[in-house]
């Protein structure tokens, strides 16, 4: 007997066990009395050795929110004269807690109906397992909790494509819950077709699994619901492995990317399409002349190429705003396609410029639609409040052959054409001859530089200022920007898009450059330095500097000499140059202003977005405003994409420490919009207007 319990007792040891007895009195558990034998006390944290207590001393040990449930395990067990497991947690000496597992039968004196006399079994200490067991079920929940909380839908499938999970997004861009989707192939609960709405050629989660290997990002492709509706995604897969290196399955990441997909669609529109009228833009028709040309040369078709100038355009513009300028070129841009035939295409190259390719039009043919569509711009009126006006338009055409030479030249000819019309009379149409080029060329040279001569010598520039209003603030400073104009002793005022594209072509916007910074520092001076009877300040003065004056040596120090003459504070001036000129002259641009912000001026940054990298350099710049180019802000109430790229640079400016400045704000729902995305300053009809500034005369 002694040899059978030695072994029995080997056993238990090699299993970590001890033996769990106890004696009952009256049938009642907690009256009973515990017996420990052997190494069966340490499960309690108590030295080894055989420990008799009684149940109500060894239920302190018991952590105290297992004791109830233990006690009534056991009791259950001796009432119904049967056996029981428990798992209870005990706490030791030292405070740490233990996780033991017993598992006992009732004894009986006698059949097991006489009165239990205790209890008989063994006890384990499983904290291991149970410590165990709960970083798992830890893990499991933090990955649930994770695949719940992000932001892409994720999706996991068996190794035959069969759907296991989906998170919460998973569920919302599907329209299948977990429990449904469960079991169901992948290609139902997750079901993809190109951008056409047609079947892909293989399941990305398929494809996976084929491969065993993960599978990239697609972004091209429509998640089809499960109610129909199509939105657009992207989704990547990655294979599920076991330790063993099994292929358990494949899990599916995707994402809604509609707004994306929408946005990306709009650039792309927006880079070809002119956004005021949705004609296609110059670069465009840049490329339409040059396939046009290709088969000309290749194939030897005939085209043809218009070059339009809306005569009186500037009058509408001068007169009304540019509101109603715009209006203006969308009602003829939408009036002139009705005049022209399918095959025909129209863009718009400029502020009033249109140019049409017309596609195997011999010159005859083409002299007579250029002759229908210059009619009907003659034929059309435009009406904007109480005035009334009537339009015509100059029309070069030039031939598109095997002949041609370049786009470039194609588009100069038609130009010239265009001069030309104007020239000899305006609403006319002139086609290009060889002999053209060379008259043109020195009809405009000669014409231009003289008459800017002329200006200069008998002062006819004329400088007006616009306000530059500070938006959400009483401001104590006026800002006003310099802009120049030529009026002649006879004749309509000039405004600079007629004179200052000639004058950087030949060479003479430094001077004209020089002139302002004169006229504007002779007018500061006759202001005086003081603040006036209000307490305002001086007023600033922005003046524009060309591409061509940044490159000029001496520019600086004439303008540190002329506020020295004129002793002016240099903190009142400051210069505005654009964003395309910079880039042109960006070394130069930074010394240059450098040297005069040493001093005090200060810079804006004009038409800025309009560059092809506009935030990579901006840091370089010793910049103070930024003027966000026009073409953003014009229908910025309506066009939800300008008002997004406004809203992106108006931020980053202000992160950079930057005042920004929207301009071309001609009508209160657009000034309402500007006002809301935060802009510093606005500029245009809706602010204030153009007046004259007194020292323009005599500088």
């Amino acid at each position: 007997m002694e040899h059978v319990q030695r072994h029995l007792r080997m056993a238990l040891d090699a299993a970590r066990m001890t033996i769990w007895d106890s004696e009952l009195h009256d049938g009642r558990v907690v009256d009973s009395t515990v017996k420990w034998f052997g190494a069966g006390a340490t499960l309690l944290g108590l030295p080894s050795g055989d420990l008799k207590q009684p149940f109500s001393v060894f239920l302190q040990h018991v952590c105290q929110e297992d004791r109830d449930q233990l006690l009534d395990t056991m009791q259950t067990a001796v009432d119904n004269r049967a056996g029981y497991e428990v798992e209870y947690r005990v706490i030791w000496p030292d405070k740490s807690r233990h996780w033991l597992a017993a598992k006992a039968h009732v004894f009986c004196n006698g059949d097991d109906r006489a009165q239990p006399l205790g209890t008989l079994g063994v006890v384990w200490d499983i904290t291991e397992r149970k410590n165990s067991e709960q970083t798992t079920a830890r893990q499991r929940e933090l990955a649930a909790v994770t695949l719940r909380s992000i932001g892409e839908g994720v999706i996991t499938t068996n190794a035959h494509g069969e759907t296991d999970y989906l998170n919460y997004i998973a569920e919302q861009l599907t329209g299948w819950t977990h429990d449904e989707a469960r079991g169901l192939h992948i290609a139902s609960t997750l079901k993809l077709v190109d951008d056409a709405g047609e079947a892909i050629p293989e399941h990305v989660a398929l494809q996976c699994l084929r491969l065993r290997q993960a599978i990239g990002m697609s972004s091209q492709n429509q998640l089809v619901t499960r109610d129909g509706r199509h939105v657009a995604v992207e989704e990547s897969a990655a294979p599920i492995w076991s330790d063993g290196g099994e292929l358990l399955g494949a899990v599916v990441v995707f994402r809604d990317v509609s707004h994306e997909r929408k946005l990306t669609k709009q650039l792309s529109w927006n880079a070809s399409h002119d956004t005021l009228t949705g004609l296609i833009n110059r670069r465009e028709f840049e490329v339409q002349i040059a396939a046009a040309l290709h088969s000309a040369k290749e194939d030897g078709h005939v085209h043809a190429l218009l070059y339009m100038d809306l005569d009186q355009f500037k009058i509408v513009n001068d007169t009304c705003g540019h509101s109603a300028g715009d209006l203006l070129l969308q009602l003829l841009s939408k009036m002139l396609q009705t005049q022209m035939r399918d095959s025909d295409i129209l863009a718009r190259l400029g502020g009033d410029e249109l140019g049409v390719l017309l596609p195997h039009c011999p010159p005859d043919q083409a002299l007579l639609i250029a002759d229908v569509l210059r009619q009907s711009v003659k034929n059309f009126r435009f009406v904007w409040d109480d005035h009334t006006f009537e339009l015509g338009v100059s029309i070069g055409l030039v031939e598109v052959n095997h002949h041609s030479k370049s786009m470039t030249e194609l588009l100069m000819a038609a130009d010239q054409a265009c001069y030309l019309a104007k020239e000899r009379g305006r609403n006319r149409v002139h086609l290009y001859q060889e002999s053209d080029q060379r008259l043109a060329r020195r009809q405009g040279e000669m014409q231009w530089v003289s008459r800017l001569n002329e200006a200069f010598e008998h002062q006819y520039f004329r400088l007006y200022a616009q306000p530059i209003v500070r938006l959400g603030q009483q401001d104590e400073e006026e800002h006003d920007e310099v802009l120049i104009r030529i009026q002649p002793a006879k004749g309509d005022l000039i405004l600079p898009g007629a004179f200052i594209p000639a004058a950087e072509r030949y060479d003479m916007m430094t001077a004209i450059d020089r002139w302002v910074i004169r006229a504007v520092c002779r007018h500061v001076q006759s202001l005086g330095a003081q603040p006036d009877a209000n307490g305002r300040l001086p007023a600033q003065y922005s003046v524009n500097l060309s591409g061509t004056s940044l490159g000029d040596e001496g520019l600086h120090d004439y303008i540190v000499q002329q506020f020295a003459e004129h002793g002016i504070s240099p903190a009142q001036i400051c210069f505005e140059i654009t964003e395309t000129a910079v880039i042109a002259n960006l070394v130069k641009a930074q010394d240059f202003m450098a040297g005069l912000k040493a001093l005090g001026c200060r810079f804006s940054l004009d038409d800025f977005g309009s560059g092809l990298s506009s935030f990579a350099y901006l840091r370089a710049l010793p910049v103070d405003f930024l003027k966000i180019d026009g073409v953003f802000i014009r229908g910025i109430a309506t066009n939800a994409i300008n008002r997004a790229l406004v809203k992106a640079i108006n931020e980053v400016g202000h992160v950079m420490g930057l005042s920004t400045v929207a301009e071309y704000v001609e009508d209160e729902p657009t000034l309402a919009v500007v006002r809301e995305l935060g802009l510093d300053y606005a500029q245009g009809y809706a602010v204030g207007t153009l007046r004259p500034l007194s020292a323009s005369a005599g500088a």
